[in-house]
């Protein structure tokens, strides 16, 4: 019984696993585009553009099963990317991926392409780099994924032919974050392409390099040192150097790991004696993120290689974790944009049980009530007991229940002399970003009112419109208590319900929504009824008389939730 019981267990801890790492937000930072063209988009193209591939497409793929090393893989890429030509071509290519990657939760995307395979056959460098952001635009619009490009030189031709790359690549330069060196390794240091480095920085583009694939140490050496990169993609051949490895764990140098390119491309076998390293990177403390590389040849996108690494080298939840943290912490995006994204990854591991809830409650309601009023000193007394009692409060603070509720907070969470009488607009921004963090309105507040860092100027620079400002109210908290309003109330109650509703489906925890009893109980049961709502989603909803019932139902969900979560902790 014993056995049978265990090995359950263990099922149901490796399904979980996987369940997280397909959900889990991710940020891919090794990807060449060119490597994303699948067999049927190649031969799509060929047809309408009039360029014959060899074989078919089964042949294709079968020919994309197996390579001896870097060199065989390159010469089938090369081959497949005569077939794109026109600015439409390049966009397919990009959407097709963009697409995918959805799928994967991909939430950030710093994608490589290679210029110079494309002009050196006739493809001007405005064709290639305006399709392909053109699809990052439509991307963004219909996946919300943040894109952006960085242009590889090809090592294994000249500085000279880089240079005159970067030099097509000057009316573009909105459109590209970084520069790269991909292609063959051996026999093409990284000191090769000092000066178009340092012409490349010098304009601003972020530097990056191959190093460490196939090459020894002194090429990751060389790539930090002459090149001052901020990144090593692949970066693998360091476990050769124990003073290499102790550099990057002191710097913290990201390394964009590809397991399934290294095992598809025999880095593993001859260099690793066929064992998958990833595992083995991260526990000496390397700043590790795991990709895709070329996902249409080497077996999968990056769902595709957490999973294997995973499977091969016993990964858990925490260091999947781990990895994603590293690699949105390790995106080119501005300071307050990698705030946000990492914000949507602790919320996904508390929905998920894996971490305890943030001790914060967001509480909104009408604008109606005014100062003095028994509703809006109902609200202001409920936020000043919630933040006495150290909880975040989050609202958006300008009139009625919200400015209540911003007083309320201030007067909990500063001493009352500081605050007493005076309203949350008067509190200054030390005050305000301090307790109260907003998520609504940004016609009230304006952008240059209030530092970068507080969470409303953060969400009112990611969100695209009010429905999007919404689903971030969702994410604000575990908990809501939700006083009487109108039509903007309740499109927010109806926006936190569907998430906590969906959640379960996902394996996760629902929000603890309390409804203020004398105004929602009876219109909101009436209009479930007639509307005829599963009960397990009415059974959502809490109704409470006081502020008091809310907390003390809130304190014992936070206790049960973080022993929960400990406990996940200690099993996976």
């Amino acid at each position: 019984v014993l056995t049978k019981l265990t090995g359950v267990q263990e099922m149901n801890q490796a399904e979980r696993l996987k369940s997280y790492i397909k959900g889990v937000p991710k940020a891919e930072l090794h990807l060449h585009i060119e490597g994303t063209l699948e067999p049927e988009l190649a031969f799509r193209i060929g047809e309408r553009n009039g360029v014959r591939l060899e074989g078919t497409v089964e042949s294709h793929r079968k020919r994309r099963q197996s390579f001896k090393d870097l060199q065989d893989f390159l010469d089938l890429y090369y081959e497949a990317c005569s077939v794109l030509q026109k600015e439409e071509d390049f966009y397919d290519l990009m959407y097709s991926y963009l697409r995918r990657a959805a799928v994967d939760n991909v939430f950030v995307a710093e994608i490589f392409f290679d210029p110079q395979t494309h002009v050196e056959r006739g493809v001007p460098f405005d064709v290639v780099v305006n399709g392909l952001h053109r699809a990052l635009v439509d991307g963004y619009r219909d996946f919300s994924i943040k894109g952006s490009l960085i242009m590889c030189f090809l090592r294994h031709l000249s500085e000279e032919a880089a240079i005159e790359t970067l030099e097509q690549a000057r009316p573009h330069l909105d459109k590209i974050v970084g520069v790269g060196l991909d292609s063959g390794e051996l026999g093409n240091p990284p000191k090769k392409f000092e000066r178009v480095y340092k012409m490349a920085t010098n304009l601003g583009l972020k530097p990056v390099a191959h190093a460490g694939e196939e090459a020894g140490p002194d090429y990751i050496w060389e790539a930090l040192d002459v090149l001052h990169v901020k990144r090593i993609d692949h970066g693998v051949q360091c476990l050769k150097d124990p003073r290499l490895v102790e550099r990057l764990v002191s710097e913290q140098v990201p390394l964009t790991v590809c397991p399934l390119s290294n095992q598809k491309l025999q880095v593993y076998a001859r260099y690793f004696g066929g064992r998958n390293i990833t595992k083995e990177l991260l526990d000496k403390g390397l700043r590790v993120t795991i990709n895709s590389d070329d996902p249409a040849y080497f077996g999968g996108y990056i769902t595709d290689n957490f999973l294997s690494a995973a499977a091969e080298t016993g990964l858990t939840v925490k260091d999947v974790y781990a990895i994603c943290r590293n690699a949105f912490s390790s995106t080119f995006l501005p300071q307050i944009e990698k705030e946000h994204y990492l914000r949507e990854l602790e919320h996904f591991n508390v929905a998920l049980g894996c971490a305890a809830p943030p001790r914060s409650i967001s509480i909104f309601g009408s604008r109606s009530p005014q100062p003095g009023s028994e509703a809006y000193e109902i609200a202001r007394e409920a936020a000043k007991l919630f933040a006495s009692r150290g909880f975040r409060v989050v609202n958006g603070g300008y009139s009625g229940i919200m400015e209540a509720t911003s007083q309320g907070a201030a007067e909990g969470g500063t001493s009352r002399d500081q605050t007493k009488g005076t309203s949350a607009s008067k509190l200054g921004e030390a005050g305000f970003s301090r307790v109260v963090q907003g998520v609504l309105s940004p016609s009230v507040f304006p952008q240059e009112r209030y530092p970068l860092g507080n969470d409303f100027l953060t969400h009112l620079m990611i969100a695209r419109d009010i429905h999007q400002r919404t689903h971030c109210l969702a994410r604000a908290s575990e908990y809501f208590l939700i006083f009487g309003g109108t039509i903007g109330t309740i499109t927010e109650l109806m926006a936190v319900w569907f998430d906590s509703a969906l959640r379960p489906l996902c394996g996760g925890k629902p929000h603890r929504i309390f409804l203020w009893r004398p105004y929602w109980e009876k219109p909101l049961l009436d209009f479930t009824a007639a509307t005829r709502v599963y009960s397990e989603d009415v059974a959502l909803l809490e109704f409470v008389d006081s502020a008091e019932e809310a907390l003390n139902l809130i304190e014992k969900d936070l206790e049960e939730r973080t022993k929960a979560a400990e406990l996940s902790h200690a099993v996976h």
